[in-house]
């Protein structure tokens, strides 16, 4: 999908903000390669809960066009986070690239780890949609591809290394370990149909702007390579030179700001509006369990 991908303009680069075999009537759990052993085991620490909330943002280019808004909400869902995300390019932006999103994700309340993700962008070329299902010893993606001209796509393949975030799950993990300054968290992330090696590290505290007040947050790096979901062999992720993550410093944790250089230009990513859900505001929905199933071809 990186030929699609690359096409998409830089608002899809948020949207989520992350030897091998074939395979048919099964899956055989590929051979653990040398960089598994960077993983970064992922702790749950009372202190920091995972706060219902509604998160408004608005980005960036260049530091002078308003390029488009994006929503995160984050739900209690029975042993589920119902966690989702929305994003659209506006203006200027969306003028030149069009493009909209959503995204929902299941994840486990106990250990934090994704149960199925539904992904969904369109842009003037054509409609992707991804069912993903994370198992316990792989993850199956079905690929649909509806070109505005031309007929439907589905691709249905499976990567039978674990664990494997989605781009939701993998945020709510870095965020509740302790990070302290120096530390680094690494994790496979899959924010589409491709997985990626990221690495979170803290470079430090500074001061940002929260919705008109200053708060102490603490400063990330993130590091994206490239994983071949067959041979697991890592590569470059060229798209992406650089790129920084703040999030509050104190027990919620919140993700304020991002800044990226990125193959487009300079991008950014800030807070505009926090909203805290309680009671059944703060309810989710779980759709039923054959809704979550993607199954191999036969």
């Amino acid at each position: 999908m990186d030929s699609v991908g690359s096409r998409r303009g830089f608002v899809r680069f948020f949207a989520g903000l992350l030897g091998g075999f074939r395979f048919a009537r099964g899956v055989a759990r590929q051979v653990e390669p040398e960089w598994a052993g960077q993983l970064t085991p992922l702790k749950i620490r009372a202190e920091y809960p995972v706060p219902t909330c509604d998160l408004h943002y608005e980005f960036g280019w260049n530091n002078v066009v308003r390029a488009g808004t994006a929503v995160i909400r984050v739900r209690r869902a029975r042993e589920y986070w119902n966690a989702s995300a929305s994003a659209k390019s506006t203006g200027l932006a969306g003028l030149l690239w069009p493009y909209e999103c959503t995204m929902r994700s299941l994840i486990r309340r106990d250990t934090l780890r994704p149960r199925f993700l539904w992904h969904e962008e369109v842009d003037r070329r054509e409609r992707c949609q991804y069912r993903v299902e994370f198992r316990a010893d792989r993850v199956v993606t079905e690929t649909r591809v509806k070109p505005v001209k031309g007929g439907e796509v589905t691709r249905v393949h499976a990567c039978g290394f674990e664990p494997i975030e989605d781009v939701l799950s993998a945020f709510l993990g870095v965020r509740g370990q302790r990070l302290a300054d120096g530390d680094a968290i690494t994790r496979v992330v899959q924010p589409w149909d491709t997985p990626y090696l990221a690495t979170f590290t803290v470079v430090g505290r500074e001061v940002r702007e929260v919705e008109g007040v200053k708060r102490g947050c603490i400063k990330l790096s993130a590091k994206i390579r490239k994983v071949h979901r067959e041979t697991l062999v890592l590569s470059a992720y060229r798209k992406m030179k650089t790129a920084f993550l703040w999030v509050t410093d104190d027990a919620e944790r919140l993700p304020v700001e991002f800044r990226a250089e990125a193959f487009v230009g300079f991008i950014s990513c800030r807070l505009t509006k926090a909203v805290p859900l309680k009671g059944r505001e703060g309810e989710g929905d779980v759709p039923p369990e054959s809704g979550m199933r993607v199954e191999l071809p036969q």
